[in-house]
């Protein structure tokens, strides 16, 4: 293991497995929660603590904030998510019998940027613990581990994952399963775009070689999370790559795709996937930005390849991730109008 991870690896470690002890004493069970427009990152690092979680014999479960993607169903994680309601917001939360007695965040260590129903929840926890690899200055805690410096969540649950193998004298071949496996190979391409992105580093490749040898199949990752589309998809996201404007002297890639254009290509909500990737990759362009309108709300993917700062420029719409990616969502405005003031806002820094 690379001397970086080494401390916080065996601190998270540590204190999944006295968690687990105290929730085994009380037949507590577990949350873990991701952020929501779920993507590779969250949804493979939070079914890799639920699946290890149970593997240590404690009940765990993935509260998800929205529908799991098509391109991710083949995972086959279904049997680890919860979907919560608000029935279940407010109180001491008894599902199926059980007291929810641990809270585990990870790709996230913010309640708003969680979804509302599971904003709810995890506030009710005063002590959860915490991976996360966004940069978040103002918290810190014995029970977060954040490392803005990780490619991704499924990094650091990797090797949070084979310290939990040494602790328990298990061998990682038991710890993580080929589903397990799976899950942390889709985060880790996902938050480095198949190895392409700067955040990759040797350890990075150290824990996909690894996952390999445990059947994380890189190949069939990729393909369903990135290469595989549905005659609608492949229709929608051509459309929205032909109809993007490039602005402010070629620096700034837009694609507006309003709800209607879902309707007339019968496209689902995650149908363009790829697309802020493919506009930032053309020539000249520094930043692209692509707005998609879905259910009375506006959400934007954000992509850079310069000292445009991604993050940064998707908290002045209250939302957050990465210097190079980001995103955001909005509720309330048009999205034409969105797009402008975008542009507006995009020309201080290009």
């Amino acid at each position: 293991m690379k001397e970086r991870y080494i401390e916080g690896a065996t601190r998270m470690a540590k204190l999944i497995l006295e968690r687990r002890d105290e929730l085994k004493s009380k037949d507590g069970a577990a949350l873990v929660f991701p952020h929501s427009s779920v993507d590779g990152d969250c949804v493979g690092s939070a079914c890799a603590v639920a699946s290890v979680l149970r593997f240590l014999g404690v009940s765990a479960w993935v509260s998800m904030p929205e529908e799991l993607p098509d391109n991710m169903s083949f995972l086959g994680v279904e049997d680890l998510l919860f979907y919560p309601t608000e029935e279940f917001t407010c109180g001491d939360l008894l599902i199926n019998g059980k007291h929810y007695d641990l809270a585990f965040s990870v790709d996230c260590s913010e309640g708003h940027r969680m979804g509302d129903n599971n904003c709810k929840l995890f506030e009710l926890y005063d002590d959860a613990l915490d991976i996360d690899h966004h940069e978040v200055l103002h918290l810190s805690s014995d029970l977060k581990w954040i490392d803005p410096g990780s490619s991704s969540a499924c990094e650091m649950v990797w090797y949070v994952l084979v310290k939990i193998s040494e602790l328990i004298g298990k061998p990682v071949s038991e710890v993580v399963d080929v589903r397990t496996a799976k899950c942390l190979m889709a985060g880790i391409v996902t938050d480095t775009g198949r190895f392409t992105y700067t955040n990759t580093k040797p350890e990075t490749l150290e824990a996909a070689g690894a996952l390999m040898d445990l059947g994380g199949n890189i190949t069939e990752v990729c393909y369903n999370l990135f290469d595989m589309k549905t005659p609608e998809e492949f229709s929608i996201t051509s459309a929205a790559c032909y109809e993007a404007r490039f602005c402010l002297d070629g620096k700034l890639a837009l694609a507006v795709v309003p709800e209607q254009m879902f309707r007339k290509y019968n496209a689902g909500k995650d149908a363009l996937a790829g697309v802020a990737e493919k506009l930032r990759d053309v020539g000249g362009v520094e930043f692209s930005c692509v707005l998609r309108e879905i259910d009375g709300s506006i959400r934007a993917n954000l992509r850079s390849k310069s000292e445009f700062d991604c993050s940064e420029f998707a908290e002045k719409y209250g939302g957050g991730g990465h210097k190079r990616a980001a995103g955001f969502r909005v509720t309330g405005r048009d999205i034409n109008d969105l797009a402008g003031e975008i542009i507006s806002e995009a020309s201080k820094y290009l």
